[in-house]
């Protein structure tokens, strides 16, 4: 069993982990040598996500071919399927992390929960004082293609701000999505895998901490009420069902004072499911290549009542290297730290610490301490609360 995966950094480099216990074969398709997983795989192309011959010729020595990011060459993608390569997730179900226009279209059509939104191609004009109105200030707005950990979306106070964000997104070409300001009473996701027979299992809904539009701690089960949690996971199997899901996706939602809305989705493994790698039977990125080989999907429950997993950031210039922190963060008790093999740059995501226990409050605590030894800033908000 072979499998090609477009692109070639932490994603991949824990696939490659799960594919080598399984005894499948990964082939990458990396920019780079530096890429964070061209170390942990025997085979690696070298060209662009979205180059259209690169794709080709990954997708010929190949039994499926699936991805590390979604920034990708939907045509080819498109072109590749018809000829009868296997593409999982599919390129028509791609389109909806790809395309924030179309996610919302999909939310419209399927009735999914989703804030107040309005959208406009890259020459549509914008009566940006009609749409404050509409919508509120301050308001949303979002490059339909090209974001992701918060690149692209730009919350602005008035019109005179929200033409500049317009101006620039327009000029590049880019349609631009405007929604209504969520009231975020706290931030979950659900994620879900199905396999192409239609089998598809679910890992507990889990309450996530985004700062700045990165995600910095996940946590099972967090404050997240149980009807809330289950809700989450409906939905997310309905996306699924929606758009023949052959993968892991990732939901992402808020829990507003109305309910929950849908924010974001990704069609691959995902930050939010880090901790499935030691809180859950079947790590996310195992279930992933068992999906689209079509084998039978892991189950999906907890090795321990409380899960909290951290992401390991650069420190400021000048800070210790990453590696020299390491001893501290073994030594914290049920650390299970997971690096990336990358360069350390100040806020650039290194990998990420997972705790199991009994005790919801002190996983994230032990958590947070080991990110801290390896030079992670701790965010004053999170450091008050883990006191």
């Amino acid at each position: 069993m072979r499998v090609g995966i477009v692109g070639a950094g932490q994603l991949a480099r824990m696939m490659a982990e799960e594919a080598s216990a399984m005894g499948v074969e990964l082939v990458l398709l990396a920019d780079a040598a530096s890429d964070g997983a061209v170390a942990s795989v025997h085979e690696v192309r070298y060209g662009a996500a979205m180059d259209d011959a690169a794709l080709r010729s990954l997708s010929a020595e190949v039994d499926v071919m699936t991805f590390d990011h979604e920034l990708v060459n939907l045509e080819t993608l498109h072109a590749l399927e018809d000829a009868g390569h296997k593409v999982f997730p599919s390129p028509a179900a791609l389109l909806f992390a790809v395309d924030k226009a179309e996610m919302r279209r999909l939310c419209l059509t399927h009735g999914l929960p989703a804030p107040a939104f309005e959208l406009f191609g890259a020459t549509d004009p914008i009566d940006l004082d009609a749409l404050g109105a509409r919508l509120g200030w301050p308001l949303v707005l979002k490059a339909a293609r090209g974001g992701y950990d918060g690149r692209g979306v730009f919350v602005v106070a008035d019109a005179a701000e929200a033409s500049t964000v317009v101006a620039d997104l327009q000029g590049a070409g880019i349609a631009v999505v405007a929604e209504e300001r969520a009231q975020i009473v706290r931030e979950l996701a659900a994620l879900v895998v199905r396999r192409p027979s239609g089998e598809m299992v679910a890992w507990p809904a889990m309450e996530t901490a985004q700062i700045t539009g990165v995600c910095r701690e996940v946590l099972l089960p967090g404050a997240l009420d149980a009807g809330l949690a289950a809700e989450a996971i409906a939905i997310a199997r309905r996306v699924a069902e929606a758009i023949g899901l052959v993968g892991v996706m990732a939901v992402e939602l808020f829990e507003t004072p109305e309910g929950l809305v849908v924010n974001e989705l990704a069609l691959r493994p995902h930050n939010s499911g880090h901790w499935t790698q030691d809180g859950s039977v079947t790590s996310q990125f195992a279930n992933h290549l068992r999906a689209v080989l079509d084998l039978p999907l892991g189950v999906t429950d907890l090795t321990a009542p409380a899960v909290a997993s951290v992401n390991v950031f650069g420190g400021p210039e000048g800070a210790a290297p990453l590696l020299s922190g390491l001893p501290g963060a073994l030594g914290v008790r049920g650390a299970h730290v997971h690096l990336y093999g990358k360069e350390t740059r100040p806020m650039r995501k290194l990998g990420h610490v997972n705790v199991t226990g009994d005790n919801v409050e002190e996983v994230r605590r032990l958590a947070w301490q080991a990110a801290a030894a390896l030079g992670t800033p701790v965010p004053q908000e999170i450091e008050e609360q883990i006191r």
